[in-house]
């Protein structure tokens, strides 16, 4: 029976990862707080959206900030603020539904250069028109 049931369970993550394209996943380092960490997710999927934008929604939960829609609604990215061994080990997963695993790539880098922006205090909105 536990057999059948795995069987059954790899079957289904078989199915949905054939509907998915791309993924990227890139560590973003630590952070000493879970509280912190969640406050540079969302700061930086809000800078995300205020520079580049995206008409899609920001998605919470207790260490995970979503953001979904980030470029039309092909392009989503779920920044995870889990514990290891005391400290906040958050990492980046960008996902993509199309074939355009460019684009995925290169949210993912601006994502990625926006956290680090965050986390060293250098973040500056961009000037409208540059």
């Amino acid at each position: 029976m536990r057999t059948k049931a795995l069987i059954s369970g790899l079957a289904i993550l078989a199915g949905t990862m054939a509907q998915a394209e791309g993924w990227t996943v890139t560590d973003l380092g630590s952070v000493d707080e879970r509280a912190e960490c969640m406050r540079l997710a969302e700061a930086t999927i809000d800078a995300y959206r205020a520079t580049y934008g995206g008409d899609g929604f920001t998605g919470r939960s207790e260490w995970t900030i979503g953001g979904y829609d980030l470029r039309g609604e092909v392009v989503d990215a779920l920044i995870i603020c889990p514990i290891e061994a005391g400290l906040v080990a958050p990492f980046l997963i960008v996902f993509n539904t199309d074939s355009d695993n460019d684009a995925r790539e290169t949210v993912a880098d601006r994502l990625n250069e926006i956290w680090d922006q965050q986390v060293a205090g250098t973040y500056a909105p961009p000037t409208p028109g540059k």
